[in-house]
């Protein structure tokens, strides 16, 4: 519209007003009717495919008339004249090309317009022409309109071709998409069949360490503990490699303490260390003392990995950990004395499934996971791991983290308690008749007695019967599933006026999302499976402390 008008208006020059306003008119009801046309066509869909041919008889009527005005600028004459009729017919041909892309009859409808009318013109000019130039304008016509038909045809094959890869990128995608989904899927499934007989691997374990062993049967016990907890370190890791992959790797920034942090993380391979006759130290500078906002968890997790392999790779000497704070970096460095890397082997460490020992020999487990995933999780974190070795001296891998001061976080109980409080009422609903002894056989050490039902229906049942402390809630059931039986409690609580009850999940479902997803609806802890005693105390201790403090629920619509 604005380049019609513009063309009407530079034409009053040499045509006068009275033929630009006229032919600006018969334009610009062409151009509105092209647009009505256009909406139905557009509003009909697929059923508009018939209207092809009509819509390209009109085509053929519009390019002509509108290539009326660059015509008549020929035909006055004048060189300047001449030059912007010449310029106005090229612009019509090249745009026609446009056409081709959408249908090639309405586009060759629209180029056989245009190259009508400048025969007709170049007819009219030829009456004053000398023969020979006539003959060089006719070549030159049809080459200049066979360039264009060459180009329309290239430009609508290469729409074609953009079009199929296009469809073909998104189908592929749609196809990643799905396998991606159902990759997730798997892996949850996987990981909650594998962690159900593995809870009763390790719980029975864990129950048994309380009982009177003999030296033997208890080193015995304990490599039972050590291959079940190698087991489920290599499934968190594939879980985690699948939560990366997948973008679903989330941080929860909250408050730290970083001496608290390391001196557990010190305290869990310190026993490992001095089995091996290692030293183990940790070094705090004054400047890294306090708190800090981040992840907690997930650097726990980098610097267990890190520890785990210092201590397993290294012989004699010893392991050690030191932080600072400068420019706004914590550094974290753990450092031992072990056989070292060579310059050529270090960036290779941090690739996936790659292990620090030779793979022929195979002294040492694991999937090779742990140190791809930790430089993820750092640089998730805004920061990096490096690597400095050197053969036959040790390594030191440091955690380098731009991590926020805050003020140092309110101490609160331990959570991770020896004993849970005597006497507690707690309702447990498990189907897995392993799991159950498990679980009866941990609270029992604990000094509870459980109440243990094998469906959510029977827990509801038992829930509206007494009153209870504490339930312990499995989420994959018959007859009903936990999350449904959570929901009708929670709803009866509002009916009925009854304080809330602490309902913790007690599931091997343990992905992020799954675990977001049971504290969404309405749980008030998580407890994964393989069970670890201290983790279920802890959070009966958690729940306690929560249900002191609930106040009584009113009814709700």
């Amino acid at each position: 519209m604005p380049m019609t008008l513009l063309a009407a208006v530079g034409a009053m020059v040499w045509l006068g007003v009275q033929t630009s306003l006229i032919w600006l008119a018969a334009a610009l009801m062409l151009i509105l009717f092209n647009q009505l046309l256009c909406s139905a066509i557009a509003r009909l869909g697929d059923a508009a495919d018939g209207f092809e041919t009509g819509l390209a008889a009109f085509t053929l009527a519009y390019t002509f008339v509108y290539a009326a005005l660059p015509g008549a600028l020929v035909l006055h004459g004048t060189r300047t004249s001449v030059l912007a009729g010449s310029a106005m017919m090229g612009a019509i041909a090249l745009s026609s090309t446009a056409e081709f892309v959408i249908s090639r009859r309405i586009g060759a409808a629209a180029l056989a317009a245009l190259l009508l009318h400048v025969l007709v013109t170049a007819w009219l000019t030829f009456k004053t022409t000398p023969p020979q130039q006539v003959a060089l304008s006719l070549v030159a016509i049809v080459c200049f309109f066979g360039y264009v038909l060459q180009y329309a045809l290239h430009r609508e094959k290469a729409a074609r071709r953009m079009a199929e890869a296009t469809a073909l990128a998104q189908a592929r995608e749609a196809e990643a998409a799905s396998a991606n989904r159902a990759k997730t899927a798997f892996l949850a499934t996987m990981s909650h069949e594998i962690r159900t007989p593995l809870n009763g691997i390790l719980g029975m374990a864990q129950v048994m360490e309380a009982d009177a062993l003999s030296a033997p049967q208890r080193e015995r016990l304990s490599v039972v503990r050590q291959s079940g907890k190698a087991l489920t370190d290599i499934l968190n890791d594939v879980l985690d490699l699948a939560r990366i992959e997948a973008g679903q790797l989330e941080l929860r920034p909250e408050p730290f303490d970083l001496r608290a942090l390391l001196v557990g993380c010190g305290r869990t391979f310190a026993a490992l260390a001095e089995g091996k006759g290692l030293t183990h130290d940790l070094v705090i500078a004054s400047s890294a003392e306090g708190a800090y906002l981040g992840d907690a968890g997930r650097l726990r997790q980098i610097l267990h990995n890190l520890l785990s392999n210092a201590v397993k790779f290294t012989e004699a000497g010893g392991v050690s950990i030191a932080a600072r704070f400068e420019a706004g970096l914590l550094e974290l460095t753990v450092a031992d004395t072990g056989p070292g890397v060579a310059p050529d082997e270090q960036e290779r460490l941090f690739g996936r499934f790659v292990l620090l020992d030779d793979i022929a020999t195979r002294r040492h487990g694991g999937a090779g996971l742990g140190l791809a995933i930790c430089r993820e999780l750092a640089r998730r974190m805004g920061g990096d791991i490096t690597l400095y070795s050197r053969v036959g001296v040790g390594s030191a891998f440091t955690v380098t983290l731009p991590l926020t001061r805050v003020q140092k976080p309110v101490s609160i109980r331990d959570t991770a308690k020896a004993d849970a409080a005597p006497g507690l009422r707690v309702l447990a609903a498990e189907d897995n008749p392993t799991n159950q002894l498990v679980l009866r056989s941990v609270l029992r050490q604990a000094g509870v007695e459980p109440v243990i039902v094998d469906d959510g229906a029977k827990a509801l049942e038992a829930w509206r019967a007494g009153r209870w402390d504490v339930v312990l809630m499995d989420i994959h059931m018959p007859v009903m599933d936990g999350l449904t039986a959570l929901k009708q409690i929670r709803r009866l609580e509002a009916v009925e006026g009854r304080p809330r009850t602490p309902v913790i999940a007690l599931t091997a479902s343990a992905m992020r999302h799954q675990i977001d997803h049971l504290l969404a609806a309405g749980m008030d802890d998580h407890v994964g499976k393989p069970l670890d005693v201290a983790e279920l105390l802890g959070a009966l201790d958690r729940a306690t402390r929560l249900a002191d403090r609930a106040p009584r629920l009113q009814e709700v619509q």
